[in-house]
This record gives C-alpha cells, sequence and structure tokens, in this order.
C-alpha cells in the first residue's frame, strides 16, 4: 500500500511540475482536435495517453498535465467501481431453509442487488471508455497548441534563392544572375 500511495505522490508531483501556461479548457474553444496533424516534436502521443488511460482511467489526462481532470475520471471510476461491487455484494442473500432432514443454506437472488450492480458496471464501463477518448483529445488539442507556440517562436528565417534579371540599358541587352538572401526576424 504505501508503494502505491508514493508511485501516486510522484506521479502528481511531476505532472504539477510540468504545468506550463497550457489549459485544455481554453485550448479547446481555440482548436478543434479533428484538424490535428502530428508533428515531430509533440510532446503527447495521442494512441499512448489513450492505452494510459484504458489502463488506468485518468491517467493519460494527468500525463498530459491535466491532473485535475485525471483525477476527476480515477476517482469517478473508483466511486463507480466501488458501487458495483456493493451491488454485487447485495445480489444474493442467505436463505435457511428447514425439512424432515434438518436445515440448510442456499443463496437467493436480491432484484435490487443485481439492478445496483448492473447499473454500476454500465456506469464504470461508460467512464472509462468516455476516459479514453478524452485522453486522445487533450493531447491532440495541447499538441495543436505547443505547435502553434513553436510557430510563432521561431527566431530567424533565412531564405537563399537564384536571382535571374535581363534589361535595356542605352540600347545593349544586360542579363544579370545571383542569389537573392532573404532575412525574415
Amino acid at each position: 500500500m504505501k508503494q502505491k500511495i508514493i508511485f501516486f505522490l510522484l506521479l502528481l508531483g511531476f505532472s504539477i511540475s510540468g504545468i506550463n501556461a497550457q489549459n485544455y479548457k481554453l485550448n479547446k474553444l481555440t482548436y478543434d482536435y479533428r484538424m490535428y496533424v502530428p508533428q515531430i516534436g509533440d510532446p503527447y502521443n495521442p494512441t499512448t495517453m489513450g492505452f494510459a488511460s484504458f489502463f488506468v482511467p485518468g491517467l493519460g489526462q494527468i500525463l498530459c498535465n491535466e491532473t485535475g481532470r485525471g483525477l476527476a475520471f480515477m476517482g469517478s471510476s473508483a466511486l463507480l467501481t466501488g458501487v458495483t461491487v456493493i451491488g454485487a455484494l447485495m445480489s444474493y442473500d442467505e436463505v435457511t431453509t428447514y425439512n424432515d432432514f434438518g436445515s440448510f443454506t442456499e443463496l437467493e437472488a436480491n432484484p435490487t442487488g443485481v439492478a445496483i450492480m448492473l447499473t454500476g458496471l454500465a456506469a464504470t464501463l461508460a467512464v472509462d471508455i468516455w476516459a479514453i477518448v478524452d485522453a486522445t483529445r487533450v493531447a491532440k488539442v495541447n499538441n495543436m497548441y505547443i505547435q502553434d507556440l513553436r510557430k510563432n517562436t521561431s527566431q530567424v528565417k533565412i531564405n537563399l534563392m537564384p536571382f535571374v534579371d535581363s534589361h535595356n540599358y542605352l540600347g545593349e541587352h544586360h542579363s544579370s544572375a545571383g542569389l537573392s538572401l532573404n532575412v525574415t526576424f
């Protein structure tokens, strides 16, 4: 148990230490995840984040520096798993029956417990699928934000292009060729 707590605190510490100016809530208003084009240097792989949330709902969001969002998915998944377990425990009642040979105990289905268990199971499955889809969307949108930051913060662009010109000067035809240098800051 201590190892799990230490792992969770380390994970939380790493995710908080990597927080930068991005915020998915604001970024999703600007960027459409369907327009995402992967580029070299993207920090968040959407497939990896989806797999992370498949194994631990919310882990993909935490790895994308959306700690609060990831913890909400983890908490809701754990809560709904608890509801499922409680429903499973309630689904059978022990009934003691007496006959000519003595008494014996048998299990009888409790419809309320079965309904709670199935509802909890369906809700857990829905939240887990939602966590996977959300993790991939968060990764794509945050990558698009970072791509724009890289595009806007490039420092110097140098273009070297061939130059060819011909003109008439005092009745004589002159041609010139060379290189054109274009520097943009």
